[in-house]
């Protein structure tokens, strides 16, 4: 670990960092060593930046996705990630705006991927309840529920069968499989509020201020695995 450190120490802030006497050889075949080290790091970010962003590299094309990934990477954008994390601002470096919602989607689908199990709430849990416990019901937002707000017109690009004009995209796994919905301002706000434990009746209550059929949203939320019961 110690080893590990001193490499990466040279690697950001360069060779006269480099303590006498850790590694052998002289100076320039250890150079030689960092350098090899670090071109090897490189081309590892620059491989889970193409595997986690699939649907962006084929939307801005190889080429000039291999270019932006390669300048993200250069310009430290990727530093002191793990190979897993390594995508967490690659998109906020992208300038188009299609792109950049496009890389967000891909980012919150591998978080949900792999976010931490817990059962769903499911309407079927709600049946039998009497009004009093319903709206009492503590839940909080499921760990694999994600939000993305587009700042485009990119809910198509990410799947074609969601509707234009979409203003967030809702990414849910209930029962381990991902599901990809748009989303209005009324279901980003309740989920938002849904981060802390809350009674149920706190979310149906802003929905049926904020949304045309707010039993219906809030039915289709829960439908969609959306919250976890607390």
């Amino acid at each position: 670990m110690l080893e590990q450190a001193v490499i990466a120490a040279t690697l950001l802030r360069g060779p006269d960092h480099l303590p006498a006497g850790v590694f052998d050889g002289s100076d320039v075949a250890v150079l030689r060593g960092l350098r090899v080290h670090a071109n090897t790091i490189s081309h590892a970010r620059l491989v889970a930046l193409e595997d986690s962003f699939p649907r962006t590299r084929s939307f801005l094309g190889e080429d000039e996705f291999n270019r932006l990934s390669r300048a993200f990477v250069e310009a430290g954008g990727a530093r002191r990630r793990a190979l897993a994390d390594i995508g967490t601002d690659f998109p906020s470096w992208l300038v188009d705006p299609l792109a950049a919602d496009l890389a967000r989607a891909e980012w919150a689908w591998l978080e949900s991927y792999h976010a931490a199990e817990a059962p769903a709430l499911r309407l079927v849990d709600l049946a039998g309840l009497g009004e009093a416990d319903l709206l009492g019901l503590a839940v909080r937002r499921h760990p694999a529920a994600r939000i993305v707000s587009l700042m485009s017109d990119a809910a198509p690009l990410v799947d074609p069968s969601l509707a234009p004009g979409a203003s967030a995209l809702l990414i849910t796994r209930p029962d381990a499989e991902i599901r990809l919905l748009g989303a209005g301002a009324a279901d980003v706000a309740v989920i938002a509020i849904a981060q802390e434990i809350c009674p149920i009746g706190n979310l149906i209550s802003h929905l049926a201020e904020h949304h045309d059929d707010g039993g219906a949203a809030i039915t289709a939320l829960i439908g969609a695995g959306v919250f976890e019961k607390v």
